[in-house]
């Protein structure tokens, strides 16, 4: 299972990441889990944050989480592996182009949180 997060400067809120990402773990399909972060610099801490402090919890489920860093453009060459992209912002921010793809891909489910 691939997922992909992306947020904006603005978003800051640790805890609605945390949900977020309960939420995308709520559909595992594979015993692998991916996750691929397009940042910012806070997406990013977030996101490590996630994988370090679950990776315990997971291997005793019999699931291998894994980080990684990407940029944009990788990801959009690769979004029909993504299996969910959540999205990162303060309300009234528009979506991203990455979102936009996500959203086109049927595989993809899309997860939008704007606090």
């Amino acid at each position: 299972m691939i997922i992909a997060v992306e947020g904006t400067k603005s978003f800051s809120d640790y805890e609605i990441f945390m949900r977020a990402m309960s939420v995308a773990l709520s559909n595992i399909k594979d015993n692998e889990i991916q996750v691929w972060s397009l940042g910012p610099h806070a997406i990013n801490n977030y996101t490590a944050a996630f994988c370090n402090s679950s990776e315990n919890f997971l291997k005793q489920k019999g699931f291998k989480i894994s980080f990684h860093k990407v940029y944009a453009g990788w990801v959009a060459e690769n979004i029909q592996h993504v299996n969910y992209y959540g999205y990162f912002s303060a309300p009234k921010e528009p979506l991203s182009k990455m979102t936009t793809l996500a959203q086109s891909v049927e595989t993809c489910e899309v997860g939008v949180f704007r606090y």
